[in-house]
């Protein structure tokens, strides 16, 4: 494997990001049930795994991308490329609030998360993305 993530081959980069996707997607469905574990600790996962799904799609049709946890950025770029994309963007976007800034601002107070529906989106978005890669190497 290469020295950054910059260095990588497309389907390289995309094998990577869906991977640790999957790790989000792992810790946010085995916290959610736990009641001590912070929301935003959660939306975190949330967000990461979604995050990291559309940046395998696209690395995987080698569109080029930011290093950004803006979702509506992401999901734009997803269109852009002419890649269906068969999810509420509201709704998605709305996970972007739990990025990195949020959980080290004690002033930002996110609004409840539904766990439930979270874990769900997430297995969605996975199921999406995995359903659109292997197409791609079809």
């Amino acid at each position: 494997m290469a020295g950054s993530l910059q260095e990588l081959e497309p389907d390289e980069l995309a094998a990577l990001l869906a991977r640790k996707a999957r790790e989000d997607a792992v810790a946010l469905r085995e916290f959610a049930a736990n009641a001590e574990i912070a929301d935003t600790v959660l939306g975190f996962h949330a967000q990461q795994a979604i995050e990291k799904w559309l940046k395998a799609v696209l690395a995987r049709h080698a569109v080029n991308f930011e290093y950004t946890h803006d979702l509506r950025h992401l999901i734009g770029l997803i269109e852009d490329a002419r890649i269906d994309f068969p999810f509420d963007t509201p709704t998605v976007v709305r996970l972007t609030e739990y990025a990195v800034p949020l959980r080290y601002d004690e002033l930002l107070d996110a609004v409840s998360l539904d766990r439930d529906v979270a874990v769900r989106l997430v297995g969605e978005v996975g199921g999406w993305a995995n359903d659109v890669l292997d197409a791609f190497s079809e």
